[in-house]
């Protein structure tokens, strides 16, 4: 294993400790303040330099994301708030989205407000303000690396409706700044079903800065809105927040690497006096085709949000006109699954652009 810049066997390290928590580990907790009281969450600590938290309550997405203290993703003024003060109307969403490095949108809609087969559907959907049941943690030896893992189910159910269950595992390692997230959803119900889903990735400052670069292969664009399209020949920069902006949006068709996937990533090689950080991930293209670049350079909404999903974010019923809706039978699963990187250094950087 290599922790704090030492190889080191799983025998000499266990003798330097009283126990594995010394270095780090997972803990459960609960929220006990305002709008975030009573949602349960477990906060994962690696000697690699992460830490992260994973609102169980909240569909087990991932509010808080640090590298060495740094923070990798935006949060929003709304906190992490609890699921009871969801509402589905509209655009009231927003209301309770926390940002963080991951919100899911799904499972049967996601996009903007509109009303589909006579169904009225809000924002972005409701698996992000579900809680989840049959929590696991998992921490242990692989060889000489230490896992740790925490998996659970998230039921979006309704009476006389559809009936989608998603199981989700998040990993991570003591030794690399690495996570992986995979989710499997279930038709449990008798009847087919819509399935959207959209990983919602939101980078904030520092790593998203002036200086910052989204970096990604070669890829089709086609921006959403007219300001978008002004701008389209400065889609992979980023500028200071400026009042009253206007977000850009861009769908990406991108050309996947040998194995089927698709690798970007957010970096800022000027950051800590031209040491340089990003964050990348990777995920299969074939079950998530579309990748969707949200810009908003506003204040306090300083944020870009690196977004793979199964759809556009038009709404349902326009997903079902163009026919891009997808549908799950009963007893189908559907597998996803993410892997995110920290790129500690421009080194690292460098090596990633390589893979381009």
């Amino acid at each position: 294993m290599n922790i704090f810049e030492e190889n080191i066997k799983k025998e000499e390290l266990l003798k330097k400790i009283g126990d594995i928590t010394q270095l780090g580990g997972v803990k459960l907790f609960e929220f006990t303040d305002g709008v975030s009281r009573g949602i349960r969450a477990a906060e994962f600590k690696s000697p690699s330099g992460l830490c992260f938290t994973v609102l169980i309550d909240r569909g087990m997405d991932i509010s808080e994301f640090y590298y060495k203290q740094v923070p990798i993703c935006w949060k929003s003024a709304t906190k992490e708030t609890s699921p009871l003060y969801y509402d589905n109307r509209k655009d009231e969403w927003l209301r309770s989205f926390f940002g963080g490095l991951l919100t899911t949108c799904g499972l049967t809609n996601f996009g903007v407000p509109c009303i589909d087969n006579n169904e009225e559907l809000g924002l972005h959907g409701r698996i992000s303000n579900i809680g989840a049941e049959q929590i696991c943690t998992n921490c242990h030896w692989e060889n000489n690396d230490y896992t740790m893992e925490i998996s659970g189910k998230v039921r979006e159910a309704k009476v006389f409706g559809d009936k989608l269950e998603l199981t989700r595992k998040i990993t991570t390692f003591f030794n690399t700044p690495k996570m992986i997230i995979e989710d499997e959803v279930e038709n449990i119900g008798f009847n087919k079903s819509p399935l959207m889903i959209l990983y919602h990735i939101n980078i904030g400052y520092p790593v998203l800065d002036k200086h910052s670069k989204l970096l990604i292969g070669k890829t089709k664009i086609t921006p959403a809105n007219e300001i978008s399209k002004q701008n389209i020949t400065r889609y992979s920069e980023y500028w200071d927040p400026i009042h009253n902006f206007s977000e850009h949006l861009y769908y990406h068709d991108v050309e996947p690497d040998n194995d089927g996937n698709v690798n970007v990533a957010l970096v800022n090689e000027k950051f800590n006096k031209n040491n340089g950080i990003g964050i990348a991930y990777k995920f299969n293209k074939e079950n998530l085709p579309y990748f969707i670049q949200w810009k908003q350079m506003g204040e306090g909404e300083y944020v870009t949000g690196l977004e793979c999903g199964n759809s556009y974010t038009l709404g349902r019923d326009k997903e079902r006109e163009s026919n891009r809706l997808k549908f799950i039978e009963p007893g189908e699963i559907k597998k996803f699954k993410l892997e995110f990187s920290v790129l500690r250094n421009n080194d690292e950087i460098n090596d990633f652009k390589k893979l381009l």
